[in-house]
């Protein structure tokens, strides 16, 4: 696998970290030798890390692609830097990272998952010279918060409950392809997926509002993925981005596909997802 963690400080300008980022969530980069002309900035979801999106990356680094992926602030540090960081960190740091990029590249591309198909969307409504993204499972409409009991609780509680302790436990079915230390699962877990942050989770909805927003400006070709056994994200965020008014847009619905499709325990989903996403950003 051609990838280097080399990558410049795109967390710079917003919330800095306290604790050390994981290995598995160390920003990184895929660049051939012979530098490509077209580049692919990948954006990961809310509570994750980059190391998630190392299987498009291989794919569209082996397409011909250079592929970039930058970390949220406060993302694959600890539950305090989460506490700390907000919405406004992680959209500038992926902006850092847009920017930086095309400055090297004349075409560049956005790939998005979930939190991050939603600060994909900002971006490209900012950057025009984005012509081309493709979404997966991008949260603009988010199925805990389809409930209107526990939409009023978060109103209430984001101002001044930090956590709420959930259940979580590891699922060993799902592929990672990071490279990582062998307790990163066990610590993110612990940090970040064993609560449910009010606050943080209120950023998100936040986005997702600025994120449908930003789509009715958004002038690239997107494609949209959801799975039909997402948990998280509805079915419905894909269409609206498939309903967008400028641009060439295409929805593609995937049954078997989870919410984590860029490493889905369903592999035939995952590797139908990660055809699509190549594909429709080689076109």
């Amino acid at each position: 696998m051609q990838i280097s963690y080399d990558v410049h400080d795109w967390n710079k300008g917003w919330y800095q970290d306290k604790a050390p980022v994981r290995k598995c969530a160390r920003p990184w980069k895929m660049v051939h030798e012979t530098k490509s002309g077209k580049a692919v900035v990948c954006c990961h979801g809310y509570t994750g890390y980059p190391g998630e999106l190392v299987r498009p990356g291989v794919d569209l680094y082996d397409a011909g692609f250079d592929v970039f992926a930058m970390r949220y602030n406060g993302h694959g540090t600890s539950g305090k830097d989460f506490l700390s960081s907000g919405r406004e960190d992680w959209l500038g740091a992926a902006r850092n990272c847009l920017q930086d990029v095309m400055k090297e590249y004349e075409t560049v591309y956005l790939v998005g998952h979930s939190m991050g198909g939603i600060i994909a969307a900002i971006l490209a409504s900012e950057f025009p010279q984005v012509k081309r993204m493709a979404l997966i499972a991008p949260a603009f409409d988010m199925k805990p918060l389809q409930d209107k009991k526990m939409m009023c609780k978060l109103r209430l509680c984001h101002l001044f409950v930090k956590r709420i302790k959930v259940d979580w436990k590891a699922d060993p079915s799902y592929h990672l392809y990071d490279e990582r230390d062998k307790d990163d699962d066990a610590y993110l877990g612990k940090e970040y997926w064993s609560f449910m942050y009010p606050g943080k989770l209120w950023d998100l909805y936040e986005l997702s509002l600025r994120g449908k927003k930003a789509l009715k400006t958004v002038q690239a070709d997107t494609l949209s993925i959801s799975g039909g056994e997402d948990m998280s994200v509805t079915e419905h965020s894909s269409e609206i981005v498939a309903e967008k008014p400028l641009g060439k847009n295409k929805h593609l619905h995937i049954p078997a596909g989870h919410h984590l499709l860029p490493y889905d325990k369903d592999i035939g989903a995952q590797n139908e997802a990660m055809e699509a996403v190549r594909d429709w950003l080689l076109l």
